[in-house]
């Protein structure tokens, strides 16, 4: 087959990703080499070859939580923005200001005049005009007042399978990455608790379908927080695209092979053969196993030590109480959730 050139770099804003077309030390081959090997058993299937592979990727991704995917970033704080004021009218979703000095910098942050009208996301800016476009026409009463801009909502990126840590580098804590929205409303629903965030909760996808978190509390000053993630390749493409570190080639074109073998049924494939189908998938289950329990040796995940998994776990003895910043008492994050 041709070899094409390497797919184009995807670029995932503070995301460290692998570089596009490099294979890996570990990796045996990249997709062109899988593909012929996947047609030599039937090259009739030329054209199904790319999309069974793909599929069978995309199963063992979902199978656990592979090191291969394992990747780091950082989610990036903006400083709030309160200059001026802002005329708001019910039902409209452009907001006017008045002394302000806004820029385009501000689409995806949230809106908010006190804590008694919903939070609205900015989806446009007018810096001539000086207005804001919000995804929602305002819901509260007409009036020009006092605001505030920060963001309550991010955007890790459109390849996020399991956000596994997050940290406070100030604080010194793990974020509680398993919080949800019910919790949130729960025990703050006006969002009044403001800075030094500790919870992290998924909520709806944006409109292009990107995984979106709440940060709580938000953050009113410029700071960056470390996170490891969990994330979703793309397909695989080009002939020079390769599969993450790590997971094994020849695992990954059983199951394309047993299609190969079936496809069409035996009075229009001349290379039909169920039995050997039938052993390929086999194969295939065992030797996903078979590598489930290698990655295990890359990275633990099965079994967890006495404290790992917690946001918030004193080891004691004084140095560590000397570094960490202490949480006030009887708070939800106190309780375990």
């Amino acid at each position: 087959m041709p070899v094409n050139p390497p797919s184009p770099t995807v670029n995932i804003t503070n995301q460290v990703l692998p570089t596009p077309g490099v294979l890996p030390y570990v990796q045996q081959q990249n997709f062109g080499q899988m593909l012929g090997q996947i047609i030599a058993w039937n090259p009739d299937c030329a054209a199904q070859a790319p999309v069974w592979l793909n599929e069978a990727v995309r199963k063992i991704y979902d199978r656990r939580t592979w090191f291969g995917l394992f990747t780091k970033g950082q989610l990036m704080c903006p400083q709030a923005t309160t200059q001026g004021s802002a005329t708001v009218v019910t039902g409209s979703s452009t907001v006017t200001g008045v002394n302000t000095a806004w820029t385009t910098s501000l689409i995806g942050q949230q809106f908010r005049i006190g804590y008694n009208n919903p939070i609205y996301t900015i989806t446009s800016v007018d810096p001539v005009r000086q207005t804001l476009g919000l995804e929602l026409p305002w819901g509260g009463n007409s009036t020009t007042s006092g605001y505030f801009i920060i963001q309550y909502y991010y955007n890790l990126g459109p390849n996020i399978k399991y956000l596994k840590i997050m940290v406070n580098m100030q604080l010194g804590y793990k974020f509680r990455c398993r919080w949800t929205q019910d919790m949130l409303d729960s025990i703050d629903p006006w969002r009044q608790n403001q800075n030094f965030p500790w919870a992290v909760a998924p909520a709806p996808l944006d409109p292009s379908g990107n995984y979106i978190v709440e940060l709580y509390p938000a953050s009113w000053i410029q700071q960056a927080f470390p996170y490891w993630v969990y994330i979703q390749p793309p397909n695989l493409v080009n002939d020079t695209d390769t599969l993450p570190a790590y997971i094994r080639c020849d695992v990954a074109i059983l199951e394309p092979i047993a299609k190969a073998l079936v496809w069409r049924g035996p009075k229009k494939n001349p290379y039909y053969d169920p039995v050997e189908a039938a052993n390929k998938r086999k194969e295939f289950a065992y030797e996903l196993e078979q590598m489930a329990q290698a990655d295990e040796n890359l990275y633990r995940i099965n079994v967890t030590l006495p404290g790992e998994d917690l946001p918030f776990y004193n080891p004691g003895g004084a140095l560590w109480d000397s570094m960490h910043a202490v949480m006030a008492g009887n708070s939800a994050y106190d309780e375990g959730f």
